[in-house]
């Protein structure tokens, strides 16, 4: 089976939607994550390849888990993040 590629590459700044985005509510954000996640079980249930693709664990790199940690431990404080 031959690899098509998604009709965005090579133009990810015509479907830049970081205004967008930053202007939605939380909850308008969530609805988002929720249908990238049903997206991504749709294809996942699709190839024959599924329980290895899911079983495979690639580590933050050290400055992305940094980030992630300081959000985590500001969030648990409930302070703004930014």
């Amino acid at each position: 089976m031959a690899r098509l590629v998604p009709p965005w590459v090579g133009h990810a700044d015509s479907v830049d939607d970081a205004e967008r985005y930053a202007a939605m509510t939380p909850e308008q954000r969530l609805a988002v994550f929720v249908e990238v996640c049903e997206l991504a079980r749709t294809i996942l249930e699709s190839r024959p390849d599924r329980a290895r693709v899911l079983s495979e664990n690639e580590p933050m790199p050290p400055a992305a888990e940094a980030a992630w940690r300081r959000l985590v431990a500001e969030s648990r404080r409930g302070r703004p993040t930014r």
